[in-house]
C-alpha cells in the first residue's frame, strides 16, 4: 500500500522502482513513465500513477511530515491492548500494515443493467427506476474534477453492466482520463469478455472491481438468473493473469446465506489474489423481489470485518457505503477500527448519484462532495488514520 504523498525514487530495477517515505521504503511498478533515481512520484495500489517536480514534492512533504508521525502514535495507541475480536483485528491491521487509509473516489457512470439479480435495484425488470448515461465527455469531465481538483490518486469507474459502452468508447474513456489527469484507474463494469479487459489494461486501467457475491452455487444461481459461479470466478482469474489488481468479494446476510457459507466467502475471496476485499451488507430494495428480506446486523457485518483481517492480516479490506448506510453515525468509524483500511467516496454529479439505486438510502448520496472529504479527512486524522490517495484533502 502507497501514501498519497510524493515518495522518492531511491532505486530502479527494470520497470520496478523503490521509493522512500520519510524513511520507510514500498515498491511500486512503473508502466507509465521515464523514471530516473531522485524523481518524485505518487503511487497507488503498487503502481506508479503520476510524476511530481521536486519543488512540489517537498512543499507538500514539509506539510506532512509533522501530521505523518503525530498520526502513526495516535493509531499505535488505539490498537494496544486488544480485548475482544475487533480490537484484535485493529491490532494485527495496525501491526502488518501502518496506519495508512485507502480512500479512492468512485464515479458511476451509468445505472442501466442487462441483468436481473434478485438483489439489486439496478436490476433490468426495475421499470421505476430513472435511467441515465453520462457521455464520454461527462466522464472525463468528471474524472478531471476528482484527480486535479479533489486530488484523488485512484478512481473506480462503475456502472451497471452496461453493453452500451462498447470497446471503443470504453478505451477511448481510459486513454482520455490517463491522459489528462492520470490516476490508478479501476474498473468495475460487470462481467465483460477477458478479451476487452485486456484492451483496457494496454490502455491504463489498472485495477478490477468484481464480487462474486456468494461462493455457494446453488445460491449464486438463485440470486443472479441465467448465470454460472464458474463464469464469474474464471473471469476474476483471468483478470489477475493479466495483470489487474483484484477487488472482489461478497454479500452479507443474503436470504439463505449460513455461517458456513460467510466463512467460505471469506476464504474464497483470499484465494483469488485479491487486493482489495470488498464485502458489505446485503440491502433489501423495494423493487427488487428480495424487497421483504432482513439486512444483517451492523455486529454481523464488523465481526465479519474482523475474521478477515485474522485470516489475512496483509489484505486491503473496503470499509463499504452499505455498512455506512447501516449506521450513518458510526459505521465508518467502527469498521475503521473492527480491521477496515480502505473507503470509497462518491464524486458522481449530483444530478446523477441519487439515481445509482442499487439500495435505498445510501449514505453520503446528498453529500457536498468537498464537504464529504473534509469529515472524513478529519473522521481519519482522529483515529490516527494517514489517508492515501487524497494526501491533505481539498486544495484551494
Amino acid at each position: 500500500m502507497c501514501y498519497a504523498i510524493p515518495g522518492k525514487v531511491v532505486e530502479i530495477k527494470d520497470n520496478i522502482v523503490t521509493v522512500d517515505y520519510f524513511g520507510e521504503k514500498r515498491k511500486a511498478k512503473n508502466d507509465f513513465y521515464k523514471l530516473s533515481a531522485g524523481d518524485y512520484i505518487y503511487a497507488q495500489g503498487g503502481f506508479v500513477v503520476q510524476r511530481v517536480s521536486r519543488q512540489e514534492a517537498k512543499e507538500i512533504l514539509k506539510t506532512w511530515e509533522e501530521l505523518f508521525f503525530k498520526l502513526q502514535q495516535t493509531d499505535l495507541r488505539l490498537a494496544q491492548k486488544p480485548k475482544d475480536l475487533r480490537q484484535i483485528a485493529n491490532s494485527v491491521r495496525q501491526k502488518e500494515l501502518g496506519n495508512s487509509c485507502c480512500v479512492h473516489g468512485i464515479l458511476e457512470f451509468s445505472n442501466y443493467c442487462r441483468n436481473d439479480c434478485l438483489y439489486c435495484g439496478l436490476r433490468n425488470s426495475n421499470s421505476s427506476l430513472t435511467r441515465y448515461r453520462m457521455d464520454i465527455d461527462e466522464i472525463v469531465a468528471a474524472a478531471d474534477i476528482a484527480v486535479r481538483k479533489l486530488k484523488f490518486k485512484a478512481l473506480v469507474l462503475q456502472s451497471g453492466e452496461d453493453p452500451w459502452y462498447d470497446g471503443k468508447k470504453l478505451i477511448e474513456i481510459i486513454k482520455r482520463i490517463r491522459k489528462k489527469s492520470p490516476a490508478l484507474l479501476i474498473l468495475s463494469i460487470g462481467e465483460r469478455e477477458a478479451g476487452l479487459y485486456e484492451k483496457l489494461y494496454k490502455a491504463g486501467a489498472r485495477g478490477a472491481l468484481l464480487r462474486f457475491e456468494t461462493s455457494n452455487p446453488a445460491l449464486y444461481k438463485k440470486m443472479r438468473p441465467g448465470h454460472n459461479p464458474k463464469e464469474r470466478l474464471d473471469l476474476i482469474n483471468r483478470l489477475h493473469d493479466i495483470g489487474y489488481l483484484i477487488m472482489t468479494g461478497f454479500l452479507i446476510g443474503l436470504p439463505g446465506q449460513t455461517q458456513e457459507d460467510l466463512l467460505k466467502d471469506i476464504q474464497l475471496t483470499g484465494s483469488l489474489g485479491t487486493d482489495m476485499f470488498s464485502f458489505g451488507p446485503f440491502i433489501p430494495h423495494p423493487q427488487t423481489p428480495l424487497a421483504d428480506s432482513p439486512s444483517p446486523s451492523i455486529e454481523e457485518t464488523l465481526d465479519a470485518i474482523a475474521r478477515t483481517r485474522i485470516m489475512s492480516p496483509e489484505s486491503r479490506i473496503l470499509v463499504t457505503t452499505s455498512l455506512e448506510t447501516l449506521d450513518k453515525e458510526d459505521g465508518l468509524r467502527q469498521g475503521l477500527l473492527s480491521g477496515g483500511n480502505s473507503l470509497m467516496i462518491n464524486v458522481t454529479p449530483k444530478k446523477y448519484r441519487r439515481l445509482y439505486d442499487i439500495y435505498p438510502d445510501r449514505a453520503g448520496t446528498d453529500a457536498d462532495i468537498k464537504e464529504r472529504i473534509d469529515s472524513v479527512v478529519k473522521l481519519l486524522y482522529s483515529i490516527g488514520r494517514a489517508p492515501t490517495d487524497i494526501g491533505l484533502g481539498i486544495q484551494s
